[in-house]
């Protein structure tokens, strides 16, 4: 599970996900080319990729091919 904290947010107080350096590397893998199916070959990757297609940042490889 992404970890989380609590931002004001137009006089709210609203949870936001935290994002390690591991997201942020496969955000920019993403961005350059990189298959998902080679980054979730590794474990800790895999469990990042996760995170972020449950935030809806990344498509899962089911969703792409349709």
């Amino acid at each position: 599970m992404i970890e989380t904290i609590m931002v004001p947010v137009n006089r709210e107080m609203k949870r936001v996900p935290v994002l390690t350096k591991t997201h942020l590397r496969i955000i920019r893998m993403l961005d350059n080319g990189a298959d998902i199916s080679t980054l979730v070959a590794d474990r800790q990757m895999r469990r990042a990729v996760n995170d972020l297609c449950r935030l809806g940042w990344v498509r899962s490889r089911g969703s792409r091919h349709s």
